[in-house]
């Protein structure tokens, strides 16, 4: 009985780069280990024509500013909620969705945070979510707002929860 090989399924070349299959994003350090292995595996006795090599920075220059100008629109965008009303794409323990005002925006490793203020079982609670799960803003007056329980429950000697929420 012979042997049979077993060959695996690799997400990577020979030379271990990166196979990016169609439809999925390229990042712009995909692109830049593009023009860097370009370069390197270039023909010394007869290089690439200059005008390409620029006209290719010259795209990565324009990608990398498409980039930046996406990312500070969003943040913008996200920042432009702060005090209003809004409803998140996720739900509590008891299947109740998150409803807020949105007492903050900031930006961290994982992306733009935004941190909610809600009212749960009488008592303020904060919850960040990533800016991504805000579903809708909602008209202010249909959330109960802090405070608003009538046991006087958002008073300082009163601590504030941590709420955690769940995609």
């Amino acid at each position: 009985m012979a042997i049979q090989e077993v060959k695996t399924m690799s997400n990577t070349t020979d030379r271990k780069t990166r196979i990016i299959k169609p439809g999925q994003d390229m990042d712009k350090n995909a692109f830049l280990k593009i023009l860097a292995a370009e370069l390197s595996n270039q023909d010394p006795t007869s290089p690439q024509d200059s005008t390409q090599y620029v006209a290719q920075m010259a795209q990565f220059a324009s990608l990398e500013q498409m980039s930046n100008l996406n990312s500070s629109v969003t943040f913008s965008n996200a920042s432009s909620l702060v005090g209003k009303a809004v409803a998140m794409n996720s739900v509590d323990q008891n299947g109740k969705p998150y409803v807020g005002f949105v007492r903050s925006v900031y930006k961290s490793f994982k992306g733009i945070v935004v941190t909610l203020e809600m009212v749960r079982d009488g008592k303020t609670v904060y919850g960040e979510f990533p800016y991504e799960m805000v579903n809708e803003v909602i008209d202010h007056s249909i959330i109960q707002k802090p405070g608003d329980s009538g046991d006087d429950s958002n008073n300082s000697d009163t601590p504030i929860e941590e709420v955690t929420p769940t995609p």
